[in-house]
C-alpha cells in the first residue's frame, strides 16, 4: 500500500517514518523541520532500508538518530530517487535483471571469442545469465535489502519471481544446447 516515508528535525536528532498521512503525522509529531518526504509504493521496504543504513547513530530506546551533516545529505539524497538503494521491491527485481542482461552479454562474448560456437555460446550464456536469479530465489534480494526489514510475504514474492526467471532462463539454456 502506498504511503510516505519522512526525515523530521526535532532539535539536533532526527527520525525516519512512514505514514499514510504526512500532514497528520507531522501535526502529531510537531517536529522543528520537515527535511524531506517521499510517496512510494512499498514505505515499509524503504523505511527499513534507512533505519538500517542508520542504525548505528539510533539514540537507544527512542526512534531518533544523531546524524551528522554528511550523513543528512547522504539520506536526503535516498529520498530524491538519486541514492543507492532501491525504493522497492519491483526495483530490486529489475536490478537483477539487469544483472542477468550483463551476464548474458558478457558471456556470450567470452564463450564466441573462445569459438564454442554461436548456438552454444547462447546456451552458455543464458545459464550464466540465470545466476543472478538464482541468487535473487535463495536469498530473496540481491540489491542489499536485508531479510530481517522485510515481511515474509515481500521476500517470498521476490523469491518466486526469482524462481520463475531462473527456470526460464535455464531452460532456454538447455533447448538451445539440445538444438545445436
Amino acid at each position: 500500500m502506498s504511503g510516505y516515508v519522512y526525515l523530521i528535525r526535532v532539535g539536533d536528532l532526527y527520525r525516519i517514518g512512514k505514514t499514510d498521512n504526512l500532514e497528520k503525522k507531522i501535526k502529531k509529531l510537531k517536529p522543528d523541520e520537515l527535511l524531506t518526504s517521499i510517496m512510494t509504493k512499498e514505505p515499509e521496504t524503504l523505511e527499513a532500508r534507512l533505519l538500517r543504513k542508520y542504525k548505528s547513530q539510533r539514540i537507544p530506546e527512542t526512534g531518533y538518530l544523531k546524524l551528522s551533516k554528511r550523513q543528512i545529505r547522504e539520506c536526503k539524497k535516498q529520498f530524491e530517487l538519486k541514492g543507492s538503494l532501491p525504493h522497492t521491491l519491483d526495483a530490486e527485481v529489475s536490478i537483477t535483471l539487469f544483472a542477468s542482461f550483463l551476464l548474458f552479454s558478457l558471456g556470450f562474448f567470452i564463450f564466441n571469442y573462445l569459438n564454442f560456437g554461436f548456438v552454444r555460446s547462447i546456451s552458455y550464456s543464458f545459464g550464466m545469465a540465470s545466476l543472478p536469479m538464482v541468487i535473487l530465489f535463495v536469498t530473496g534480494s540481491f540489491g542489499g535489502y536485508f531479510s530481517e526489514d522485510l515481511s515474509l510475504f515481500s521476500l517470498l514474492t521476490n523469491r518466486i519471481k526469482g524462481l520463475f526467471i531462473a527456470i526460464a532462463m535455464l531452460s532456454m539454456a538447455y533447448l538451445i544446447f539440445n538444438l545445436g
